[in-house]
């Protein structure tokens, strides 16, 4: 056998074979639906979340931390959330994808209190970065290609077994979303960098708020803070909620620790997220709704 037909032949083999496991992956991520956005990676599970957020606009967008990362959303086969959940980051991640034309404007931008300094004087998160490549854009259009579908990852979440099952059962509230009263600006006292953040947060918030984008502030139940780290965040609310007209719901306060479950000492459980998640839509809806 002459060398071109084995160089043929071995050049067909690969072919095949790359065939073969293309094949494979498609029938795991679209016949299996074994895609998601938690992998054994935190970029990647940022980015495969943000990926499945980028289009077309949700009904709702929540952005913010792993903690807002365990909602179920597109990247888990809910298609009305997109999530903005960034491991390691904080809601100002996701904010400045909608901001910047990254991901498409949600009907209701859901921002998460709980991080909003998460990462200050720090570098901008990978993911973000990763964001604004051609391969996240062209991994949102072919999901294939994007990183929910990485063979590694669909394994990791197949063993985690987190898919979303349908809706849960909102938590009931004694008391609503509500937009907090101006404070005097020097309550607290914020650190150079804090105060940058927290100017890029309002701003940002106002921008898209022109846009029609509704915007509800929420405090997910999660670790105990530090008491700056508490007065902190209630003195950003406080600002955010004024300026940019945001109602706030502190769900950490309205729900019984007992009544959740978690996976560690921070984050949901998947039922719990399930319902927390249908709890926000169901303060959405009640927003929505005119009162006599």
């Amino acid at each position: 056998m002459s060398s071109s037909n084995k160089s043929l032949r071995f050049g067909i083999g690969v072919l095949a074979s790359l065939l073969a496991c293309f094949g494979l992956q498609a029938i795991a991520f679209f016949g299996l639906r074994l895609g998601t956005g938690k992998t054994e990676s935190n970029y990647f599970s940022t980015l495969s979340r943000f990926q499945g957020a980028s289009a077309p606009g949700a009904e709702i967008a929540v952005s913010g931390s792993s903690i807002t990362g365990r909602l179920p959303g597109r990247e888990a086969g809910n298609q009305a959330v997109a999530n903005l959940g960034s491991d390691g980051g904080s809601p100002y991640d996701g904010l400045k994808l909608i901001d910047e034309g990254v991901v498409s404007p949600p009907r209701w931008l859901v921002l998460e209190t709980n991080t909003l300094f998460n990462g200050v004087g720090y570098a901008e998160m990978p993911a973000v970065k990763g964001a604004r490549g051609l391969w996240f854009t062209i991994g949102g259009r072919v999901p294939l290609v994007g990183a929910a579908a990485r063979p590694s990852g669909m394994l990791y979440a197949r063993l985690l077994s987190r898919g979303w099952n349908g809706r849960g059962e909102p938590f009931p509230l004694q008391q609503g979303p509500r937009i907090m009263g101006p404070t005097d600006p020097n309550a607290f006292e914020f650190s150079s960098v804090e105060r940058e953040r927290l100017t890029g947060l309002s701003q940002m918030l106002s921008k898209i708020g022109k846009t029609g984008v509704r915007i509800l502030l929420v405090n997910y139940p999660a670790g105990a803070m530090k008491a700056r780290e508490l007065e902190r965040m209630n003195a950003a609310i406080a600002i955010l909620s004024s300026e940019a007209q945001a109602p706030y719901l502190d769900l950490a306060s309205a729900i019984p620790r007992e009544s959740l479950v978690f996976t560690d000492s921070v984050h949901l459980g998947p039922t719990s997220a399930s319902r927390i998640l249908d709890t926000i839509r169901a303060a959405c809806l009640s927003l929505e709704t005119p009162t006599n």
